[in-house]
């Protein structure tokens, strides 16, 4: 309880009020396209996890034949999308308003092309950029992933929370690399720290100061997930009813027991495991809950399997590099003692032996 505790306060001093505010930042995307494009584009980008209904973001749907009547929304946006129909013919107006965009934000604009490449589509394509061109399916099981990467991509990194916030086209993506990221930052932490052990039964060398950070940084990964899933942003609150749904995937004793034994011999492994592991199921955990409302016992076992095979490649993966960075370190060292050693052999005269 001491111990949960300082977790508490530790937490309490972040800025809370940051990520909100990051969370609720105004992101206006604009969708500049042919009719069918704008329907694809719409459906992916609107239809998505939902559960808390909260107000999604105005997107701005233009015809290629509107485009000087909207000019200023496009000027404004944190994002055009220009969207075609591969397989559509153009109207004059709509050729006319396409070139019109040339000059538009060019740095912030993507382009997607719903269906296959084709010779009709050469034409409009050679009217804009094509290195952010991205071609979608809207058909295919992933076509809605293909879209939220190509947006976030284009998207600076600050706006991307605020953006799943408010298009649930974008959340899962946005969990996953979330969830990701601070798994391996919480194992990179547990890597660097080596401080020994919190559950020395076990033989897992956290301790409680790595506890208080490792979890710390489990509490904030959840406090930005529900953000993007679109919950309320009372953090308390959130942390409440989150904690009954998670609370057995973020006991360190039960995920060190399916990892103590990764790699025998090597005390630090199993540390980093432990801590890759337990962020990467909590925060599985999380995204569920917040998409559906509903974690099963099935659900869990499912995440630390795939956590335990993820663990496993990253620890082996990060304690190759640190040893590769230790070696050059030390091969760097061991140079420079040789090349200290030879200074000062130079620099100081040798006595000369006594005279009998």
């Amino acid at each position: 309880m001491s111990d949960f505790g300082n977790i508490w306060k530790t937490i309490r001093e972040v800025d809370i009020l940051a990520i909100r505010r990051e969370a609720e930042h105004d992101v206006i995307v604009a969708c500049v396209g042919d009719p069918a494009a704008l329907e694809y584009a719409r459906g992916l980008l609107l239809e998505g996890p939902d559960r808390y209904r909260q107000p999604l973001t105005a997107l701005g749907l233009v015809g290629f034949d509107q485009v000087g009547q909207w000019e200023r929304l496009i000027g404004d946006a944190d994002l055009l999308i220009v969207a075609l129909d591969a397989g559509a013919t153009l109207s004059s107006a709509e050729v006319a308003g396409l070139d019109r965009l040339a000059a538009l934000r060019p740095q912030l604009r993507i382009l997607v092309a719903f269906g296959e490449r084709s010779r009709d589509a050469a034409p409009w394509l050679a009217r804009l950029d094509q290195r952010q061109a991205t071609f979608v399916d809207p058909r295919a099981a992933d076509a809605g992933e293909r879209l939220a990467e190509a947006v976030l991509a284009a998207l600076p990194a600050e706006l991307h929370l605020a953006a799943a916030r408010r298009l649930p086209g974008l959340r899962s993506v946005v969990a996953r690399r979330l969830t990701a990221e601070v798994s391996l930052s919480n194992a990179a932490f547990a890597l660097a720290s080596g401080v020994p052990s919190l559950v020395p039964i076990l033989g897992i060398p956290i301790s409680a100061a790595d506890t208080i950070v490792l979890t710390k940084n489990q509490a904030l990964m959840v406090y930005r997930l529900a953000l993007a899933y679109g919950a309320p942003p009372e953090f308390q609150r959130r942390m409440m009813e989150i904690t009954p749904v998670i609370g057995a995937a973020v006991v360190w004793r039960q995920v060190a027991g399916g990892l103590v034994g990764l790699v025998p011999g090597y005390g630090i492994l199993p540390k980093t495991a432990v801590a890759y592991a337990g962020t990467y199921i909590t925060g599985r955990a999380a995204e569920l809950w917040y998409e559906t409302g509903l974690v099963s016992k099935a659900d869990l076992r499912r995440f630390r399997a795939e956590a335990t095979a993820r663990a496993r490649a990253v620890t082996e993966q990060m304690t190759l590099q640190a040893r590769e960075v230790r070696g050059k370190a030390g091969g760097r060292a061991r140079g420079a003692r040789s090349g200290l050693r030879k200074a000062v052999g130079r620099a100081v005269p040798r006595r000369k032996p006594p005279e009998p």
